[in-house]
């Protein structure tokens, strides 16, 4: 049952990240300059931006340490091992209170009286990618 909650924890976590995850435009009276926002987008939009800071905490906790955490489970899988502490420690800080934080300083640096976001489907994708590597992480502790 844990290899099934981890498949298709890394199917959700990769249709997150090429889905957007919210959407933007400016409306006065039309609807003006509509964006799909992706977690690159965004990463990429704080670099062009010069906010080198948050280009990095996203990118780091959104997608690079969830890929290793990825990799571990997959490792902890196949050679029916427990991770080492360090590991444990680090599942902590992982995806979904950094992409939180994440959505909310893009919405805090984009959000204006004209400028109207919308969550969008990758935001879904990232959530349920979430509860299904909390579902592989239980398993693995019943062993």
């Amino acid at each position: 049952m844990g290899i099934v909650a981890l498949v298709f924890s890394i199917a959700f976590f990769g249709l997150g990240l090429y889905f957007p995850l919210l959407s933007t435009h400016t409306q006065v009276i039309f609807r003006f300059n509509y964006e799909k926002v992706t977690v690159f987008r965004s990463v990429a939009m704080f670099f062009e931006d010069k906010e080198y800071f948050l280009a990095g905490v996203i990118l780091v906790f959104t997608v690079i340490m969830p890929v290793a955490n990825y990799g571990r489970l997959i490792w902890s899988t196949i050679s029916h091992r427990q991770s080492r502490p360090m590991w444990k420690e680090l599942d902590k800080w992982n995806m979904l209170d950094v992409f939180l934080v994440a959505l909310l300083l893009l919405n805090f640096k984009m959000n204006s009286n004209i400028i109207v976001m919308e969550l969008q489907v990758g935001t879904t994708f990232i959530a349920l990618a979430v509860i299904f590597r909390i579902l592989v992480v239980s398993f693995m502790l019943k062993k």
